[in-house]
């Protein structure tokens, strides 16, 4: 996931992780090739666990921020707004995937050790190298990350074992979480957000005002603008701006369509525009980025 993380119900990621048959995807995200070094809070139905690999970030999960160095991690709940920043460079590496992956399509596994996280009121977890029980989940997430990009003949049968293994220990130590109760406006805030952030994901290629996204959450235009800089520290426009820019990139490295062609399927009426604001926010041009990727390959 490169420039901004796609977002789309109610900060909605949009991306597919994984396969039906395999739902689970490994990411290495580099800060450097994201808008002042910011993945964009968004949310999945889908479990998530990263480490620092390199750097140092500040990192949100759902109201809760904390600086992350290399060596931490964190787990991240299913529907819950996350993202992070930095300052300079940081590598994270990280996994998304689906709660029924845990399971393997059991349903006793899954009602009895998979529900109780997914279905509680955790948001999430930062993970560090000074707790016993948490050193063993990032050192298995290392092995994890090295399997996603292996070959190996049992790699699927190995995943499936090490990432039971890593629930497992999350499972088992539930109790000690760092996890003090939110307070009904949080959820509100939560929901409202989500809300909003769907609308974007499903709208973005038309014409879409701040009054479009507030109605989507059935609130004022100050509330969502109010909302937006409490859950997402950016305006509903500008949200909008960099999930359709971040759109327009997929779409200049992963197809023929030309900068017009991209410009209006991504929501831009001006070719112009688009491409002043495609430089602002990633420092080249649309067909500069374009010619740079060709001649890479």
């Amino acid at each position: 996931m490169q420039g901004v993380i796609l977002t789309n119900e109610q900060y909605r990621e949009v991306a597919t992780h994984g396969s039906i048959n395999f739902p689970i995807q490994y990411y290495l995200d580099d800060t450097l090739y994201f808008h002042n070094q910011t993945i964009n809070r968004h949310w999945h139905p889908e479990l998530e666990f990263a480490l620092i690999q390199e750097g140092m970030v500040d990192y949100w999960i759902g109201g809760n921020k904390r600086t992350l160095k290399a060596g931490d991690g964190v787990f991240v709940n299913t529907r819950v707004i996350h993202g992070y920043e930095a300052i300079e460079r940081a590598l994270v590496p990280n996994i998304v995937f689906s709660p029924e992956f845990i399971s393997g399509g059991n349903h006793l596994v899954f009602q009895k050790f998979v529900q109780p996280i997914t279905f509680s009121t955790i948001s999430g977890l930062f993970l560090s190298r000074k707790v016993k029980w948490q050193d063993e989940i990032l050192h298995s997430l290392n092995i994890v990350f090295e399997l996603m990009n292996s070959k190996d003949k049992t790699k699927e049968l190995d995943l499936q074992v090490l990432m039971s293994s890593i629930w497992k220990t999350l499972y088992l130590h539930q109790e000690s979480y760092e996890n003090s109760p939110h307070s009904s406006n949080y959820y509100i805030l939560q929901t409202r957000l989500q809300l909003m952030l769907d609308f974007i994901y499903k709208n973005y290629e038309r014409k879409v005002r701040l009054t479009d996204i507030a109605d989507a959450a059935k609130v004022s235009k100050s509330e969502a603008l109010r909302c937006f800089k409490l859950g997402a520290d950016i305006t509903p426009v500008e949200y909008l701006i960099q999930y359709r820019l971040s759109k327009a990139k997929e779409l200049l490295l992963n197809s023929e369509k030309n900068v017009t062609e991209i410009a209006s399927h991504t929501g831009f009426e001006n070719v112009g525009y688009f491409s002043r604001m495609f430089k602002k926010y990633y420092g080249t041009t649309p067909r500069s980025l374009r010619i740079t990727s060709l001649q890479k390959q």
